[in-house]
């Protein structure tokens, strides 16, 4: 972690500038908050320092279908010489409004199994896969892994992302462990579960509007498919709530469904132990992400790459041929 900081930190004379610049416009260093690297930079003012400070004016901005209210500025600017050292501040001139949607285009069917037998050591992918029903058992035998022991469940963690307002319901994956790998059963109410900027963890029943939208859908794949496969290694769920908030929207997605990945970056980041695997079964359409953000998500994955983390993506319930994904 300490190297990875090292590597990406900014140069002393990009700090001094930005550090110049607050202090002209009354800002004290003990107001200052740090990311470990200190590549970014977190503090609370009142809007009319801000005001001054980005040469702009804040409105509070109401919807007009449900009253809600947002605080935003049309626009902003900053002294030329730091162009080349502030990436981005949030939150400016982004209005576009939130619109959470499940990732997930294939219907949802229950497949009506009460129990399966139990599975041969020795099964062939043909014996074990149906193509109308991919259970662990066939993802087992297709990756080799049916006759494997873990070697060091109490060292090696995997993690899986929830954005857009999914969650991972412990009775569902409770029932289908019971259904596909029954010994595995009690990992559906022992992994960990962590709420990064409002991120939802609930486990109540979900309400008509939940329903109705397939929440959970997505939770649910992840983290019945990463435990029916890899139990007993440990599992933690990272749900992190908004949305990126530099979302360009186009004619394909018109509303902001744009994971905030920075958000979860910043957090996973600070943390001094990672897990060796992270999934991830989201993805955005290249266009609607600005170039900024885009590299500064890119610089801090790879970040995670050199700490040893293995991440892994979704390429789309369409595949990569469709729609190209970061």
């Amino acid at each position: 972690m300490d190297e990875v900081n090292e590597l990406v930190k900014p140069t002393a004379d990009a700090l001094e500038l930005v550090h110049e610049w607050l202090a002209e416009h009354g800002v004290e260093a003990s107001q200052l908050k740090y990311s470990p690297a200190h590549d970014w930079i977190r503090v609370r003012l009142p809007v009319s320092q801000i005001e001054v400070l980005l040469d702009t004016e804040y409105f509070i901005f109401v919807h007009d279908e449900d009253n809600s209210e947002v605080v935003r500025a049309p626009e902003w600017s900053l002294p030329r010489h730091l162009h080349e050292h502030i990436v981005t501040i949030q939150p400016t001139n982004s209005f576009f409004r939130p619109k959470p949607v499940s990732k997930l285009s294939m219907p949802f069917m229950n497949a009506g199994i009460t129990s399966l037998p139990p599975p041969p050591a020795d099964a062939t992918i043909a014996a074990a896969c149906n193509v109308s029903l991919v259970t662990p058992f066939c993802l087992r035998v297709l990756y080799g892994t049916i006759n494997y022991t873990a070697k060091a469940p109490g060292k090696n963690l995997m993690a899986l992302n929830d954005f857009l307002g999914e969650l991972n319901n412990r009775s569902d994956a409770s029932i289908y462990l019971e259904k596909f790998r029954p010994e595995a059963v009690a990992a559906a109410y022992q992994f960990k579960q962590i709420s990064i900027a409002g991120g939802t963890v609930q486990q109540t029943p979900e309400n008509s509007t939940q329903l109705n939208a397939g929440r959970g859908i997505e939770g649910a794949l992840d983290v019945q498919t990463m435990l029916g496969i890899a139990w007993p290694t440990p599992l933690v769920a990272y749900s992190t709530g908004g949305l990126n908030p530099d979302f360009v929207p186009d004619l394909w997605t018109p509303t902001d469904t744009d994971e905030p990945y920075i958000t979860w970056l910043q957090y996973i980041l600070a943390q001094p132990d990672l897990p060796s695997v992270i999934s991830t079964s989201y993805g955005d359409d290249e266009q609607t992400v600005p170039y900024a953000y885009a590299s500064q998500a890119c610089n801090m994955f790879a970040q995670l790459g050199a700490r040893g983390v293995s991440l892994f993506f979704g390429s789309g319930d369409q595949g990569v041929s469709l729609l190209c994904y970061h």
